[in-house]
């Protein structure tokens, strides 16, 4: 027992508490996809479109772990701009949609799938087992129970208020909605003055949206 206080006085000290940004982009129609084919093909298609989500993020996030069908990225630092995180998203589909319909391609038929990401800010903790950096508060927690909505879209980022609004609203939650026509996006098309999409960025109430 003493042993155990001693060891976490220790690690006490170093511990990093710090405000930062989770994100997690997650493959939508996952479960259908793993049902309906073989495990091997399975494997190497999932291990393409995650490599296409790595590859895509370029603002520096950090992998805490790969999850599945999602990748949990995180960083410290100060919140970013709404615009940033909406680009990253639109490189990260982007990347996506290429590589699945290369692989469609080759298979004969549609997969189903597609991207969608949720983020939150909040102040979080990072820790270590063995050579894994882990993650630690309600941050990580309330970002993954976001992924568990009502949303019919296959296609959008749902993001906190934490992140999209410097004033506190009623609504909880924004919701921006990508479409796919004709086997590409149509929404990430830049005009001059950015993307598309940062005039549709709409607020989502918890009842509404989130389950």
């Amino acid at each position: 027992m003493e042993y155990l206080y001693k060891q976490y006085l220790s690690e006490n000290k170093n511990i990093r508490v710090e405000e930062g940004i989770i994100i997690i982009p997650d493959i939508s129609g996952y479960t259908d996809f793993v049902n309906s084919i073989c495990i091997e093909a399975g494997r190497y298609i999932t291990r393409e479109l995650l490599s296409t989500i790595l590859q895509a993020n370029n603002i520096g996030m950090n992998v805490s772990e790969i999850e599945g069908d999602a990748i949990l990225f995180y960083k410290f630092g100060r919140k970013p701009p709404v615009q940033k995180i909406l680009k990253l998203y639109e490189s990260m589909l982007k990347s996506f949609t290429i590589k699945l319909k290369e692989i469609e391609s080759i298979i004969g038929y549609d997969l189903g799938l597609s991207l969608k990401l949720v983020a939150h800010y909040g102040t979080f903790s990072e820790y270590t087992i063995g050579t894994f950096k882990k993650l630690y508060g309600e941050p990580i927690v309330k970002t993954h129970a976001l992924l568990k909505n009502t949303i019919k879209s296959k296609t959008y980022i749902l993001m906190t208020n934490a992140i999209a609004s410097k004033e506190s609203i009623e609504k909880e939650y924004c919701f921006v909605n990508y479409q796919l026509e004709n086997n590409f996006i149509t929404t990430i098309k830049k005009e001059r003055n950015g993307t598309n999409n940062k005039n549709n960025i709409r607020p989502l109430s918890l009842q509404s949206g989130i389950v």
